[in-house]
C-alpha cells in the first residue's frame, strides 16, 4: 500500500526534519509539505501530520514519528 504523509512547513519545521528524513527512507511513503492542511492553529500547538488524510497528532516530535510508524504498520 502507498502512503502519503503531509506536513505543514510551519509545524515544528526544524524539529520534524529528522522525522521526515526517516519516513522518506520507507519505500512506499511519499512526504509532501503543503502550506495549509486546514487544521488552523494546530500547527502552532502540537506536531501533527496527515497520513492518507488521517490527522495524526502527538505531544512531541518523537511521539509523532512513533505514532505515524504505528499507523503505517496497522493499516
Amino acid at each position: 500500500m502507498e502512503y502519503t504523509v503531509k506536513f505543514c512547513p510551519c509545524n515544528f519545521e526544524e524539529e520534524l526534519y529528522d522525522a521526515k528524513e526517516k519516513l522518506q527512507q520507507i519505500s512506499n511513503v511519499e512526504i509532501i509539505e503543503e502550506k495549509c492542511l486546514l487544521y488552523c492553529g494546530q500547527c502552532l500547538v502540537q506536531p501533527f501530520a496527515l497520513v492518507n488524510g488521517k490527522n495524526i497528532v502527538s505531544d512531541s516530535v518523537n511521539d509523532l514519528l512513533a505514532d505515524i510508524l504505528q499507523h503505517l504498520e496497522g493499516t
